[in-house]
């Protein structure tokens, strides 16, 4: 604490002065505001520090006040407005909802086929990119009437072991089936949300969602006609 004596009384106040900056200065304790300069003194009355010229009330704060020497007085700055919520366009629901559904697709692909094989069992395949590039070279020896044709299920703790030409054949036939028809369908399901012009459509459309007869493509109403047979 020190003691500090306003030049329009005659008794020293106990405070904490704090120099704030070249024009700011804040006075703290138990001492009402004072805005005609002063001086510090110590405890025999001897001056040691003259400030004459903060004589004007810069800001009131908790305990005390902070006084200037230019003339400043602080003014509260005006309120930040909340940023309004950001409003996606219609485009960017769209291209949002595309990409989503095309992480699905691709999901959807990798995680593969169960395929039943000649003697009734039936196994699941994963349908990677690699596994895709792989199915050709199958397919192709398939069609070559090899016989023994080495694969895997995707079951990563079970061998690879030999198959038939058949159950290879009935493999590779799915796989590309399966492969074609999502492949398909994302193609036209893209179009069709492209078209919608509605943002809360858009944002209700699903992997799997039916798509308008008018948005559909020739091979996949085939496919569907197929499936429903």
């Amino acid at each position: 604490m020190q003691n500090v004596l306003f030049l329009n009384t005659e008794t020293p106040s106990k405070a904490e002065v704090k120099r704030l900056g070249e024009h700011l200065i804040q006075i703290i304790g138990d001492v009402e505001k004072n805005t005609s300069g002063f001086h510090l003194i110590n405890d025999v009355g001897s001056v040691y520090g003259k400030y004459e010229d903060f004589t004007t009330l810069y800001k009131e704060i908790e305990g005390g006040f902070v006084l200037s020497n230019d003339g400043s007085v602080y003014v509260e700055p005006e309120p930040v407005p909340e940023p309004e919520p950001y409003e996606p366009s219609l485009d960017e629901v769209q291209e949002a909802k595309v990409q989503e559904m095309n992480g699905a697709q691709q999901a959807a692909i990798r995680e593969g086929i169960n395929v039943t094989l000649t003697d009734g069992t039936v196994e699941h395949f994963t349908l990677t990119d690699h596994d895709q590039t792989s199915l050709v070279g199958l397919q192709a020896q398939v069609m070559a009437g090899e016989n023994n044709i080495p694969w895997h299920t995707s079951d990563e703790s079970e061998h690879c072991k030999f198959y038939s030409n058949a159950d290879m054949a009935l493999i590779t036939t799915v796989a590309m089936e399966y492969v074609t028809w999502h492949v398909t369908y994302f193609r036209d399901l893209r179009i069709y949300i492209r078209s919608l012009q509605d943002k809360s459509q858009v944002e209700a459309i699903h992997y799997g969602s039916d798509i308008p007869v008018e948005f559909q493509s020739e091979p996949l109403r085939a496919m569907i006609a197929a499936q429903a047979i």
